[in-house]
Parts: structure tokens; C-alpha cells; sequence
């Protein structure tokens, strides 16, 4: 595609940033608790697109329609579109798992043909305050930015709960690098995420990291920041407090874990 006609493509997108999610059976509680942080940040739910296997639409759907977000199939995305025998929630590093989540991949990178702007998250995502400003002004600059985790190491671990993406030739070829580690995997061979394929990609390249922002932790933060959101007294006076935009509750698995992290922090809103 020419630069000229890249450009002329990205004036017809949608103007607007639009936040993505996906959805599988089990995890309906999570996504009615992130729909209610999105919406009590002040973002109006119908910019969110939720993606989800057809087999869940009974349980999904009328959560979407009552919160005026937009259901999406796997099928739209996808082809053909995965199937999972499960019937409840699909268990973190499971090959079920793995293939939804490049099912995800799959779906940022569909999204990126039709809207500027895409903001993905997780559904054990909570939305403290709005990011959408804040993001739409790193993504002036950079083309892709994640959240980071804490781990000693450069390039840093970018996780694929939270990430933000500007649509243009960067975005686009990124995704379609990672993409394409998944098609040579070994098809006798244990099947990597799509986490372990960036993390291959960036560890070869590091300077792929001058394409992507890392969210600053203090304002997105990740499971084992989750003392930033408990009330405790400060060693000395401070003339200033944490506000970040986001929590994810990851770094723990299972939703039993996930949901006493997020009633322990004051992030899970459902009864």
C-alpha cells in the first residue's frame, strides 16, 4: 500500500478512540465489573466492542445490550473462528487459553483497518479514572504502548491486558510480526502466547522499543502494585498521592484469586 493511499484509508476511519475487549464463558461477572468502571469513569459505553465466541452470545449479549456496547463474534476476526469445548472458565497457559488470546491479537489487528485508535483491555481491568486523553496523547508520538510488569529486565515485559494502539503502517506490522510467530510454531510443539511471542520479538530487537510506550506503573497498575490501592499511613508527611488510571489485576491466577484481589483493593463494584 502507498503512503498516499494509507493516508487517504486513514481519514475514512472512525475519528474516535474505541475500547476493546473479549469476553469467553465464565467471566461474566468480570465484564459486567468492567463495564461499570468504564462507564463510572465517565466513558460512554457504546465505544466499547466486545469480543466473543459465538457459543457464549446467550450469557454475553444481554450484558453488552444493557450496557449499550457492542458484541462482536469471533467469526468476524477469525477464520475459521476457534472453538472451545469448555463451558466455563478456560484456565490460565491451557491450549484453549492460548488460542484465545491469539484470537485477541487477531482482533486488534481487525479493529486497526477500521478505527484510529484501539485501547485494549482485559476484563479483570478496572478503571479507576478515564485514560482515553492520556493515551490518545501518547499515541501522537508512539504507535504502540503497553502496560508494563515489574520485572528486572530490558526490554520490559509488555503485557497484553492494556495496550493502546494507533492505527498506521507501525501498528499494523507489528501485529502482523507477532502474528506470524504464532504461524511457525511447531504444530507437534507446545503453542506460546502471544506475550512469549512479543517478548521473543523485542528480546531479538530492542530497538522495536523505540516504537512503543511503556505505561508508566503508577498510573497503570499491574497485580503486584496492589498495595497503591490500600490506605496506609505514609513514613513521613507527603504532599502528593497516587491517582492512577487503571488496576489489572493479573499476577494471579484464577478467578477466585482475581476477585479477592479486586475486593481487597476496593476494584470490584458488583454486589
Amino acid at each position: 500500500m502507498s503512503e498516499a493511499t494509507s493516508e487517504a484509508k486513514n481519514e475514512r476511519m472512525n475519528e474516535h478512540t474505541i475500547v476493546c475487549m473479549v469476553a469467553t464463558a465464565g467471566v461474566e461477572d468480570f465484564l459486567q465489573n468492567a463495564l461499570l468502571g468504564i462507564e463510572r469513569a465517565g466513558i460512554d459505553p457504546r465505544i466499547v466492542h466486545v469480543a466473543r465466541p459465538d457459543s457464549t452470545s446467550e450469557t454475553i449479549d444481554p450484558i453488552l445490550r444493557r450496557a449499550a456496547a457492542q458484541s462482536v463474534s469471533f467469526a468476524s476476526f477469525c477464520e475459521p473462528a476457534p472453538e472451545f469445548a469448555a463451558s466455563g472458565y478456560v484456565e490460565y497457559g491451557t491450549p484453549a487459553f492460548i488460542s484465545i488470546n491469539w484470537a485477541k491479537v487477531r482482533f486488534l489487528r481487525w479493529l486497526l483497518e477500521q478505527h484510529r485508535h484501539v485501547v485494549y483491555a482485559d476484563v479483570d481491568v478496572a478503571w479507576l479514572a478515564d485514560p482515553l486523553w492520556y493515551l490518545q496523547s501518547v499515541a501522537r508520538v508512539y504507535p504502540l504502548a503497553f502496560q508494563t510488569e515489574a520485572v528486572r529486565r530490558f526490554p520490559p515485559v509488555c503485557c497484553w491486558g492494556f495496550v493502546s494502539l494507533q492505527a498506521g503502517e507501525a501498528a499494523r506490522r507489528f501485529l502482523d510480526e507477532v502474528l506470524a510467530q504464532d504461524a511457525r510454531h511447531p504444530t507437534d510443539g507446545a503453542r506460546a502466547d502471544e506475550q512469549a511471542a512479543c517478548d521473543a520479538l523485542l528480546t531479538r530487537d530492542p530497538g522495536r522499543m523505540s516504537q512503543i510506550f511503556p505505561l508508566p506503573e503508577a498510573l497503570f497498575l499491574n497485580g503486584l502494585s496492589y498495595r497503591g490501592l490500600l490506605p496506609l499511613s505514609a513514613a513521613a508527611s507527603m504532599h502528593g498521592a497516587l491517582a492512577p488510571f487503571t488496576f489489572h489485576a493479573n499476577w494471579t491466577m484464577g478467578l477466585k484469586n482475581k476477585r479477592a484481589l479486586m475486593e481487597q483493593t476496593g476494584t470490584w463494584l458488583l454486589p
